[in-house]
C-alpha cells in the first residue's frame, strides 16, 4: 500500500503531468486575459479611446488652423475620418465653420442647448468641458466636447465637437460567442500539443532511467542514451562516463581486495607457521628459534608496512593530510636517500648512478617528498634488469623548474599500460626478484605530487627500461659541491 502511494506520488510529478498541468494554466491565462479584454474593458477602453481622440481633434484644430483657413476642406476631412461633428463659433456666436457628420442625431447643429455646453466651458478652469449625453430623440449615446478658444475672459471663440458613442452589447455579445468557441478550440489544441510535447520530452528521460536501474543494479555495461535534446545528450555523457569510471573503480576495488588479501594472507600464513615451528620444533634449539623469531619479526614488519601505506593512501585520496611546508635542498635529499642504498649496493650488486649538476632549493613538505624519492627507488629497484642499474637524474629546465627523473633498465612498460601504472595496487610484470614495498607506492606518489601541484609522468620503452619523473618548483642557489656523477 505504501508503495502503490510512493508510486502515485511520483507519477503525479512526471514529466508529462507537469508539462499538461503548465500548458492547461498557460491557455486558461490566455482564455481570461482574452474575455478581460473583450468582455470587461472593452467598454471603459472605447470610451477613453473616444475621449481622447477629441482632444487630439481639438489640439489640431488649434495648433494647424486660423480662421482664414477653416474653409479649404481639410476640416471637412478631419470631421470625416473621424466621424465627428465640428460646430466653430466666434465670440458673438456666428457659425465660422460648421461639417454635420450625425445628421438628426447631433447635438450641436441647430440646437439651442449650445448656450449651456458655452457656460460650462466657460466655469471650468481649462476652458473645457466634455460629458456623455443622451439624445432623446433616438435614445442614442454621445460624447460631447465643448472649449473656449483664447482667454475666458475675453473669449476669441468657441469649438463643438460631437461623436457618437456606438452601443457595444450586441458586440460583446458577439464576441463572448467568439471567445467561448475559440477556448474550446484552444483547450483541444492545447491538450493535443502538451501531450505531444511531453512524449518528446520524456521519451529521452524515460531511456535514462531504464539505463539507470540497470546500472543500479550492478551492470554496469549500460549505456545512456540521451539523444533528442543537448540537455539529455550532456546527461548521458557525463552519466556514460561516470559508469565508465564507476566500472573501473569497481574492477580496481575487487583487484585491491584480492591483492591485499594476498599480500596479508602471505605473512600472517608465514608468521603462523613459523610460530608453530618454535612450539614444536625449535623451541629447545637457540639458533634455530633465533632464525625463525627473526623471519617472524621480518613478516611482521612487511605487514605493517602494508597497513601503513593503505592508511597513509587512504588519508592522502580523502584529503585529511595537510602539508607541512617547508625550505630544503632536493639535490641534497637525494644524494642523502641513495647514501642509504649502499649496503643494497654492496650485498646484492645494485649500481646507482645520480647526476645532479646544481643545488636546486623548493618548498615543500620534506617528509612527503622523501616518501616520493623512496617509493620511485624502490620501484625501480623492483623493476630494473639484470644487470641490477638504476639512474636518478635532476635536469634543470629553466630558473624556477628541475625534473628529477628515475630510470631503470627492466622490460619496460606496455604503452596501453602506461595510463594504469599510478592506479592504486596496479603491478605490471613482476619481476623475479624480491619485489620491495607493497604495491601501493606509485599510487602514494600520484596522491603527494597532486597535493604539492607538481607535474610528474612516466615515459617507458620495451626491453630498455622505463623512467619515472616529477618536476618541482623552486631556484637555483649553486653548484651541488659534492660530485657530479656518483655511484
Amino acid at each position: 500500500m505504501k508503495k502503490d502511494k510512493l508510486i502515485s506520488k511520483r507519477h503525479l510529478k512526471s514529466v508529462r503531468i507537469t508539462v499538461w498541468i503548465y500548458f492547461f494554466i498557460f491557455i486558461i491565462s490566455i482564455l481570461v486575459l482574452m474575455w478581460f479584454t473583450f468582455s470587461v474593458s472593452l467598454e471603459s477602453n472605447y470610451k477613453r479611446m473616444k475621449i481622447s481622440n477629441i482632444f487630439d481633434v481639438a489640439n489640431y484644430i488649434l495648433t494647424d488652423w486660423s480662421a482664414e483657413e477653416f474653409t479649404d476642406g481639410s476640416l471637412d476631412k478631419l470631421a470625416y475620418d473621424n466621424d465627428m461633428c465640428i460646430l466653430i463659433q466666434d465670440a458673438y456666436g456666428n457659425v465660422v465653420y460648421s461639417c454635420d457628420m450625425l445628421a438628426g442625431n447631433c447635438l450641436i447643429h441647430g440646437r439651442v442647448g449650445l448656450n449651456k455646453y458655452r457656460a460650462l466651458a466657460m466655469e471650468n478652469p481649462s476652458g473645457i468641458y466634455y460629458s456623455e449625453e443622451k439624445n432623446p430623440r433616438f435614445n442614442t449615446e454621445l460624447m460631447l466636447f465643448a472649449m473656449v478658444l483664447g482667454d475666458k475672459s475675453d473669449p476669441g471663440g468657441y469649438i463643438f465637437l460631437n461623436t457618437s458613442l456606438e452601443p457595444l452589447n450586441s458586440t460583446i455579445g458577439i464576441i463572448n460567442r467568439q471567445i467561448i468557441i475559440v477556448s474550446a478550440m484552444l483547450l483541444i489544441l492545447g491538450l493535443g500539443i502538451s501531450y505531444f510535447l511531453a512524449r518528446l520530452i520524456e521519451t529521452p528521460i524515460v531511456r535514462i532511467i531504464k539505463s539507470a536501474k540497470k546500472f543500479g543494479e550492478g551492470d554496469y555495461s549500460a549505456k545512456f542514451d540521451g539523444h533528442g535534446y543537448t540537455e539529455t545528450e550532456i546527461l548521458a555523457d557525463t552519466l556514460n562516463y561516470a559508469a565508465e569510471e564507476i566500472s573501473k573503480v569497481d574492477s580496481l576495488r575487487r583487484d585491491l581486495i584480492a591483492n591485499i588479501s594476498h599480500d596479508l594472507r602471505t605473512p600472517l600464513t608465514m608468521v603462523k607457521a613459523y610460530a608453530e615451528m618454535i612450539r614444536d620444533l625449535s623451541g629447545d634449539n637457540p639458533e634455530k628459534r633465533r632464525e625463525h623469531i627473526g623471519i617472524i619479526i621480518e613478516e611482521s614488519d612487511r605487514l605493517a608496512a602494508l597497513v601503513n601505506d593503505i592508511l597513509d593512501l587512504s588519508k592522502l585520496e580523502s584529503g585529511t593530510t595537510e602539508l607541512n611546508y617547508s625550505s630544503f635542498s632536493i639535490t641534497k635529499k637525494i644524494h642523502e636517500i641513495m647514501g642509504r642504498y649502499t649496503l643494497l649496493s654492496e650485498q646484492n650488486g645494485y649500481k646507482f648512478f645520480v647526476t645532479t649538476k646544481s643545488d636546486f632549493v623548493i618548498e615543500a613538505d620534506i617528509i612527503k617528498m622523501e616518501q616520493v624519492l623512496y617509493n620511485l627507488i624502490n620501484n625501480a629497484i623492483n623493476y630494473t634488469g639484470e644487470n641490477k642499474t638504476v639512474y636518478i637524474t635532476q635536469l634543470i629546465k629553466d630558473d624556477d623548474t628541475a625534473r628529477i627523473e628515475i630510470t631503470d633498465t627492466g622490460k619496460g612498460i606496455e604503452p596501453e599500460l602506461l595510463p594504469l601504472i599510478f592506479d592504486r595496487y596496479y603491478r605490471a610484470e613482476k619481476s623475479r626478484r624480491e619485489v620491495i614495498g607493497t604495491g601501493l607506492g606509485l599510487s602514494i606518489v600520484k596522491q603527494i605530487l597532486k597535493q604539492h601541484n607538481f607535474k610528474f609522468g612516466v615515459r617507458s620503452e620495451l626491453e630498455i627500461g622505463s623512467t619515472f619523473w616529477f618536476e618541482v618548483k623552486g631556484k637555483v642557489v649553486g653548484e651541488y659541491k659534492e660530485g657530479d656523477d656518483e655511484e
